[in-house]
């Protein structure tokens, strides 16, 4: 023991071993939490994006420092691999084995495991990253779909949760008007409404799975410059003004109209550009895959390729690539006419299939077997996508009716209670009437009359419901379809405009429908 102590301080011996790589892993620690679901796809991009350099029998240290350098959460262990080796002078495998034992998550230390046996014994790094890259994809395969069902069961358990909780607050104010329930009941109830509905909101978006479809780096394209432009002035306008009909006494209603209005425009030019995406997202696989098909074929370079391909089975591409071509031609650096055509493009699954195909043969990759690996990526992840929008769709036009039928609901049954509470109260009969005296219920039992309800309390939950309602409503299509957060702001517009609606619209509806119920009959 003594021996191993004194070794230690010396700089010597396991002990020391440990200590040194903990403080040259600490000094590149990243301190950015992991997303599991989030991690897997990152994983699959960088077996893909290894397997893409493997075949241009790049070396362990080409190899591992580009990994290192990607904008993805798996990255930072390909950033510790390389400070072992580095700085400790570890040779890879080594510096595989030892991170993975530092590794929580198990996917990653398998792989690393794996990957230092394979180093280890000397076996092609090319035929083991592709063979991990196949079994990744379909790994990612099947944890998609699972996702997917999970999310389809979830959808429909969030439409019953909010007609529940509707329901739920329903029957809480029919019931405070038969009999007295107390203020801490109804609001006991109203939080349970709350609560329920947030719970579902929460469980739907950690059901569905975890992918990035804009950029990471930023949003670049056009559609979302001009989405980005708009929110940051009409959400403003559209909010302060109105507070400012609120205050003149609209209401909340006219609140709700006047904001939700203005988060319309750039959440549809969102919506907008989203469905670009999926076009762009579609195609790239199969540009990718003819491109390098091509200039394999001719035994030339990618500028010269581009001038030998149809445009019209580019598709949603062709005038990407046509801008592409029109830089190559002019002489501009390639490596700055792929990063400007991603930047136009503005999807994240387009950014790192270029990566895969590009990086590959800036190191002289075969073209045609870098185009493969670039499009068996790509492709793998746009069907699994379309296979998500049919239930993400199906559940987003689904929430608009259903928020409209609840918030009008609720309305409704208040506003028509108070004018049935205020008709009693009209034809109550004078006291002073000779006659026999009319019980009063209000103390017999427990039992209440409609005329002693607080309505302005009663107004007030429902409006409370109604928000949360719109909020829920709002994220939870949002939750089950991905995408970038200012997509959301379509949704929560188009609910806070049917909230506004309705809390506008409906109380003169019931108004004219209660007058006509109980006017003399002619």
């Amino acid at each position: 023991m003594a021996t191993s102590s004194i070794a230690a301080r010396l700089g010597f011996g396991p002990r020391a071993r440990k200590t040194a790589e903990q403080k040259a892993l600490d000094e590149v620690a990243s301190k950015q939490a992991v997303d599991k679901k989030q991690l897997a796809f990152d994983l699959f991009t960088q077996l893909s994006y290894m397997a893409s350099l493997a075949t241009a029998k790049a070396s362990r240290d080409v190899m591992f420092m580009r990994a290192a350098s990607l904008n993805l959460a798996s990255s930072p262990y390909f950033v510790q691999i390389n400070t072992l080796v580095h700085r400790l002078k570890y040779d890879y495998s080594e510096a595989c084995r030892s991170i993975a034992d530092r590794v929580s998550e198990p996917d990653v230390a398998a792989l690393l495991l794996r990957m230092s046996g394979s180093l280890s014994s000397g076996e092609d790094e090319a035929e083991f990253l592709n063979r991990e890259a196949a079994v990744m994809a379909e790994l990612y395969e099947a944890q998609y779909e699972a996702d997917i069902e999970s999310l389809r069961k979830w959808s429909d358990a969030y439409a019953a949760l909010i007609v529940s909780a509707g329901l739920v607050v329903v029957v809480s104010i029919i019931s405070m008007m038969i009999y007295t329930l107390g203020a801490g009941m109804i609001l006991l109830t109203g939080m349970l409404t709350v609560g329920v509905t947030s719970v579902g909101t929460w469980v739907l978006h950690i059901s569905a799975p975890k992918e990035s479809f804009t950029r990471k780096a930023g949003l670049s394209s056009d559609l979302q410059l001009k989405a980005l432009a708009w929110f940051r002035v009409t959400a403003p306008i559209g909010f302060i003004g109105g507070a400012v009909a609120w205050a003149a006494g609209g209401g909340l209603g006219w609140f709700m109209m006047i904001a939700g209005a203005s988060l319309i425009p750039p959440g549809f030019l969102m919506w907008r550009d989203m469905g670009r995406l999926r076009k762009l997202d579609a195609d790239i696989a199969t540009s990718t895959r003819m491109l390098g098909g091509i200039t394999s074929a001719i035994g030339t370079t990618i500028r010269d390729a581009l001038t030998k391909v149809d445009r019209r089975s580019l598709g949603s591409l062709e005038p990407y690539y046509r801008k592409l071509q029109v830089r190559m031609s002019a002489g501009i650096a390639p490596e700055r006419c792929w990063k400007r055509f991603v930047t136009e493009s503005g999807s994240e699954l387009i950014e790192r299939t270029v990566n895969i195909f590009w990086d590959a043969l800036t190191i002289g990759g075969e073209p045609g077997e870098t185009g493969r690996n670039a499009a068996f990526f790509s492709s793998k992840i746009s069907i699994l996508r379309q296979k998500r929008e049919l239930v993400a769709a199906t559940f987003g036009y689904l929430v608009l009716p259903l928020h409209a039928a609840m918030t009008g609901l609720l309305v409704f049954i208040v506003k028509v209670m108070s004018l049935f509470a205020e008709s009693l109260v009209q034809q109550a009969p004078d006291p002073n009437a000779t006659g026999a005296p009319i019980p009063d219920l209000a103390g017999v039992g427990g039992f209440n009359t409609f005329a002693s309800v607080n309505f302005d309390f009663l107004n007030l939950l429902v409006a409370a419901v109604i928000v949360v309602f719109t909020l829920a409503n709002a994220l939870a299509p949002w939750g089950a379809s991905g995408g970038h957060r200012l997509r959301m702001v379509l949704n929560l517009g188009m609910m806070m405009v049917i909230s506004g609606v309705m809390l506008t619209v409906i109380p003169p509806i019931a108004d004219a429908i209660f007058e006509v119920i109980t006017a003399p009959a002619a």
